[in-house]
């Protein structure tokens, strides 16, 4: 095979990824539509077929899911391809096993939905003062490298080292590549011990050491807590034991927080632990779970205040994210007025060194 068609069958592989996935938007519509048809009497073949009279950009991609099922690939593994996440595909697998198929789909049409809102509401945020960050330190690495030492050569030593004010600015831009190169290199250990620690380790091992660190510790246990209280609220209402439920996630591990957790309870239930202290000895969840589900053992209803407790932990949740949210773009906001002033200043210097302060 020549360059030339190798570099075609590289463009065609490109796309041919590109193109088997749907959009967040799309992906809702999809779950919710499928949903809807189900309730209404349609088997998962004729949704399918509606769907995509529905899609006509995504025939392709209907078309695949239908190839997939023709196989005998289950629906919730044959979307995977389709760009749903492995939580979306566990929590569609589980449904089927607790009866609520058709409920799942539009609880997760819902989820996908939300989550989208908030990834459009994070890039609302940031975006704008990012863009204007990146425009200034192309402006302060410009006038470093262009008038510094023109207006350095305008300060004498003595008024340099008599003014702090003098001493700052010119210090700041003269190690302003120092500077930077530190924020990169501390960038980059965090994302080294993201990808190459945090991400080789357990689920369970890698919510216990983010719960360690405290500016995000609360939103780590209100996720792992709302994880948790989701799916055993569905079994229990469903009419499921513990006991089925952990050897439900251990022969089918698909969502692997769930089998870690399982294989977990499973030790500690042979040792005779009960439940309560077990959610409380893993140490990734709220501290109010353990009495949540304490006070619906002892009614016989924790299905029923598991889902309560997953859906007002999840509200609280988003609740919390879009506040602090909020507080980050004035904090952006302000390193930018200040990176402003310090080009201002920098450029009036000589003026304001001529003058005496």
């Amino acid at each position: 095979m020549d360059t030339s068609t190798k570099k075609h069958t590289n463009n065609l592989n490109l796309f041919s990824r590109s193109a088997t996935t749907l959009k967040e938007k799309q992906k809702a519509y999809f779950l919710q539509t499928t949903s809807e048809l189900l309730s209404q009497g349609f088997s998962i073949n004729q949704s399918l077929h509606f769907l995509k009279l529905l899609m006509l950009k995504k025939v392709h991609l209907i078309e695949l899911v239908e190839k997939q099922l023709a196989q005998g690939i289950p629906f919730e593994k044959s979307i995977q391809e389709l760009g749903f996440s492995l939580n979306t595909v566990a929590q569609l697998f589980y449904a089927q096993k607790q009866g609520r198929f058709i409920e799942a789909l539009m609880d997760n049409a819902k989820q996908i939905e939300t989550a989208d809102c908030y990834r459009k509401q994070i890039l609302k945020i940031v975006t704008y003062p990012l863009i204007m960050s990146v425009f200034l330190i192309f402006l302060l690495f410009g006038m470093r490298t262009f008038l510094l030492p023109q207006i350095a050569s305008f300060i004498s030593q003595e008024v340099f080292e008599q003014n702090f004010l003098v001493r700052l600015l010119v210090n700041f831009f003269n190690y302003l590549p120092q500077i930077f190169g530190l924020l990169l290199a501390i960038s980059l250990l965090f994302y080294l011990f993201f990808d190459f620690y945090l991400m080789r380790l357990t689920h369970l091992k890698r919510y216990q050491i983010l719960v360690k660190i405290p500016l995000i510790n609360k939103w780590i246990r209100q996720y792992c807590s709302y994880r948790l209280t989701k799916e055993l609220g569905h079994f229990f209402s469903g009419g499921y034991s513990i006991q089925q439920i952990i050897d439900l996630w251990i022969s089918y591990p698909i969502d692997p927080f769930m089998t870690e957790i399982a294989n977990y309870m499973n030790k500690e239930f042979i040792n005779g632990t009960a439940l309560t202290q077990i959610v409380s000895d893993l140490q990734i969840f709220t501290n109010e779970l353990p009495l949540v589900i304490y006070q619906g053992e002892l009614i016989s209803q924790v299905g029923t205040k598991c889902l309560i407790y997953s859906s007002s932990i999840f509200t609280e949740l988003m609740e919390d994210l879009t506040q602090k949210l909020n507080m980050l773009q004035p904090i952006l906001f302000m390193i930018i007025a200040v990176l402003i002033m310090s080009l201002y200043l920098m450029m009036m210097l000589p003026m304001l060194t001529m003058e005496g302060i």
